[in-house]
């Protein structure tokens, strides 16, 4: 049985189009039959039915010298006495043997069946297609196992002993060498379903990552296309506010008090037109505006003088170190809209009092050419920009939701969040040509709990071209610094 299995498995590694099999078959059952149509398998065939025919010989070999010995008559002797004798012709144990080696030889025979399928199922399974013949060889030990039960019951009423004995050592012969040859091959055997499971949760997780993905760029679609209608809608009402702020402002009668609160007015205006602008800018193909020379000293003064108000009425201090640099090419709208998201994140996340620490200073940033960190090239480069840091003394950010905070409406504020801000100053930053890095710690992870943003954005264009992805250098560039 295990000979003709194996012959089976390498008769469809020989033959790997189920097509041409099919062919076969059909032109045999029409009675059109092509013989020209076995030229691509006509070798192995030919090798199979000489092994066929050679084991065919063989064993008719065998069973003539057998039949020549005399032994024929000897294993189905019945001069010797039943089973049933042995036990006193007791029914119940004669019955409790017969039906308990039934029930196991029936087992056996099943289990065969199940190792038989499960083999032709698996089949086309490269990674353990040459570890089948395990199957088979269980299945011819179980199946003598279960034949060695069958003969008890037979000798319980016929005395064939020598028959009997014949086939415990036809299982023997079946059980040693596949005892053998599963303890050589058991190792090997576990490294390559380890390796088979390896690529299956691979594969699983690609897949999931894929579709992760695709449900991502589909919510950003729909995103952009929301955000693009808003922004052009609302930049009209904008409009007309400005306008009427301009009209109230240049009337000769307006107090100089109320001047001062309409020009902070306007600003705040122009801030939001400009938000707006920018929010069309990333949805839409549109051409964005040339970068300009932008002192982020300046800006980030201007910008947390306006934010200062707010934080003293929730009890947060604010601490600024603002060191001043030469200018960067940017966008001075984005640069101002991430920092007040930024600061009003660690507010909220403040709740009342607290501390929030802005800082901005030059920084070069020292990468190896290697990505990898890799220091046996030896090659390295310095990039000169500008590092701002926006941390706060809060509850800091559970582990959890650390790795999903640039995510697209992924919110830790419940109804009161978007899920767009964060997602937005890291679009913002890419733009620039820099990378945002978040570090945090839970209370229960140490004493010194609270959040920092590390932001780092490259002073000239020139170097931002060389960043078309620079999560990779600049990361660990930021997170070493």
């Amino acid at each position: 049985m295990g000979y003709i299995c194996g012959m089976y498995l390498r008769i469809e590694g020989r033959i790997k189009d189920r097509a041409l099999w099919c062919t076969l078959f059909s032109q045999a059952a029409l009675g059109s039959f092509d013989p020209t149509s076995l030229s691509e398998i006509a070798p192995g065939l030919v090798n199979i039915l000489k092994k066929f025919l050679a084991a065919v010989l063989a064993g008719l070999c065998a069973a003539a010298i057998v039949i020549r010995s005399g032994a024929v008559p000897a294993l189905f002797s019945a001069r010797y006495v039943p089973h049933r004798f042995c036990y006193l012709a007791s029914p119940g144990l004669v019955w409790t043997n017969t039906i308990s080696d039934g029930l196991i030889g029936a087992s056996y025979a099943i289990i065969f069946a199940g190792l038989f399928w499960v083999a032709f199922r698996l089949r086309q399974v490269t990674a353990i297609r040459s570890y089948l013949w395990i199957f088979f060889s269980f299945g011819t030990f179980i199946v003598a196992c279960g034949a060695t039960h069958i003969m008890e019951i037979v000798t319980v009423w016929v005395p064939v002993y020598p028959l009997s004995a014949t086939v415990k050592v036809i299982c023997a012969v079946a059980s040693v060498p596949t005892a053998i040859l599963f303890t050589i091959t058991a190792p090997r055997l576990a490294e390559s379903i380890r390796q088979f499971l390896k690529v299956l949760l691979t594969t699983q997780r690609e897949r999931e990552q894929a579709l992760t993905t695709l449900v991502a760029s589909e919510k950003l679609a729909v995103a952009g296309r929301l955000t693009a209608a808003i922004s052009h809608e609302i930049r009209n009402p904008l409009e007309t506010a400005a306008n009427l702020n301009y009209l109230a402002a240049t009337d000769p009668r307006l107090p100089a008090d109320l001047a001062a609160i309409l020009q902070t007015a306007r600003a705040e205006l122009e801030r939001a037109n400009g938000i707006a602008g920018n929010m069309l800018s990333l949805f839409r193909p549109d051409p964005s505006p040339n970068p300009s020379d932008v002192y982020l000293e300046e800006l980030a003064s201007t910008v947390l003088e306006l934010q200062r108000t707010d934080l003293a009425m929730r009890g947060i201090q604010l601490h600024t170190r603002l060191r001043r640099g030469m200018p960067i090419q940017g966008y001075a709208a984005d640069i101002r809209q991430i920092l007040i998201n930024l600061v009003q994140n660690a507010a909220a996340a403040l709740g009342h009092g607290g501390t929030v620490y802005v800082r901005t200073q030059p920084r070069h940033l020292h990468m190896s050419g290697d990505t990898s960190r890799s220091t046996r090239t030896g090659s390295s480069r310095s990039m000169a920009g500008y590092s701002i840091t926006i941390a706060d003394t809060g509850p800091g950010i559970a582990p959890s939701h650390r790795s999903r905070l640039f995510t697209l409406f992924f919110t830790t504020k419940g109804p009161e969040g978007t899920g767009v801000g964060l997602w937005l100053v890291r679009s913002m930053v890419e733009r620039h040509g820099g990378c945002i890095l978040v570090r945090s710690r839970t209370a229960g992870e140490s004493h010194l709990h609270g959040t920092v943003f590390n932001i780092w954005i490259p002073f000239s264009p020139v170097e931002r071209e060389t960043l078309a992805k620079p999560e990779p250098m600049i990361a660990e560039a930021v997170r070493a610094s």
